[in-house]
């Protein structure tokens, strides 16, 4: 007679952020004579979702995770969701995750709202490898 056990479930570790305003696209780098920077509209959004973090008190992620992230769009502009995400995971990288190569999955999506509504919601989970999973 066999018996069935249950397969381990990852502990469910889970931190979630709502920033408030029109999400924004990581901007290129500007290389001008002075050097290279990157533009104040990314530094300023970058910062913003830090901010957010900080303020949910939750720790950093030690392990694997998996990020879901809204962009709630309250203006109809054309904005590649691939740079969206860069600049949500360049803004959490270091704080929320030890470094952006626990990200082993990305799950995203890009909506259309009226404008006051606008915002990025942004979840992570922790996914522990249990042995026989690895």
């Amino acid at each position: 007679m066999s018996v069935d056990v249950p397969a381990p479930r990852t502990p469910e570790k889970v931190a979630r952020i709502i920033v408030a305003g029109e999400p924004r696209s990581k901007q290129r780098p500007r290389v001008t004579q002075r050097g290279t920077f990157t533009p104040k509209q990314t530094l300023e959004q970058e910062s913003l979702i830090r901010d957010h973090w900080v303020a949910t008190g939750h720790a950093r992620f030690e392990h694997p995770v998996i990020v879901d992230i809204d962009f709630y769009n309250g203006m109809k502009h054309r904005r590649d969701i691939d740079n969206m995400a860069k600049l949500v995971l360049d803004a959490l990288n270091g704080l929320a995750f030890v470094d952006d190569y626990l990200v082993v999955g990305l799950n995203l999506r890009k909506l259309h709202t009226v404008k006051d509504k606008a915002r990025t919601e942004i979840t992570i989970r922790e996914v522990i490898l249990w042995p026989d999973e690895a």
